[in-house]
């Protein structure tokens, strides 16, 4: 198992270079950028003071030390738990194939990462990372069953399938190449009820023709409403 971890953070377009700026300074060479939405309605985003749903994600490999460290700066620095900023969260790596790869992932961090591993922390791992891969126009559909299950928003990614024949074959309707993700962050005991939700109400036998899984978050910081119930 890695002791690697996949730091993903979602904030408005406008932080972007503060962001990746920060990062690079603190040895994180390989950041990739996302442009994205969120899927707040207009009396949250009025209620936080925001204008826009227009978000960016930010994906980079970190070690397991550097993670906790880069965590730490995004609240003490960047200030990422003020409301309407942003939210920050790190997923477990299995493995990562090759020393190329990981070169080119995490430079400069090969030998850094001394913590626990992914394995060690399942037991205390409180959050989860419900992803929905869903027809292109469809992420209301998601978001409204997802929030009658207790989501409390998530973030819209515009994709592209690959694999439109094998689709069409095994939910056994045509399948449109593009694509909406929805990445929602969630308490780890409201995960099991937001997934059969969105299924039940937007999963194969409807226009959303969703898919979905999770994945374990070890941490996460800001969007405070995630957390303040904990």
């Amino acid at each position: 198992m890695s002791e690697y971890k996949l730091l993903m953070s979602i904030i408005n377009r406008e932080q972007e270079d503060a962001y990746m700026d920060y990062f690079k300074k603190n040895g994180v060479k390989a950041v990739f950028s996302t442009l994205c939405s969120g899927t707040a309605s207009k009396s949250m985003l009025d209620y936080l003071g925001l204008e826009s749903n227009k978000k960016v994600m930010l994906s980079s490999m970190v070690s397991g030390e550097n993670a906790s460290r880069l965590m730490s700066g995004l609240v003490s620095r960047m200030g990422i738990n003020l409301p309407g900023t942003g939210i920050a969260l790190t997923v477990p790596v299995g493995s990562i194939a090759g020393t190329a790869s990981l070169r080119y992932l995490a430079e400069g961090q090969e030998n850094q990462s001394k913590n626990e591993t992914a394995v060690e922390k399942v037991s205390e791992i409180m959050y989860s990372l419900v992803v929905i891969i869903s027809e292109k126009g469809c992420s209301d559909m998601v978001m409204d069953a997802a929030r009658e299950a207790g989501a409390r928003g998530g973030t819209v990614v515009h994709a592209k399938g690959t694999g439109k024949e094998f689709a069409a074959k095994f939910f056994g309707v045509s399948i449109a190449a593009e694509k909406e993700i929805v990445y929602i962050v969630t308490r780890r005991s409201d995960k099991d009820a937001i997934m059969k939700s969105v299924i039940e109400k937007a999963g194969p036998a409807t226009d959303a023709k969703a898919a979905v899984f999770s994945l374990p978050v070890e941490d996460v910081v800001g969007l405070m409403s995630v957390m303040k119930e904990d």
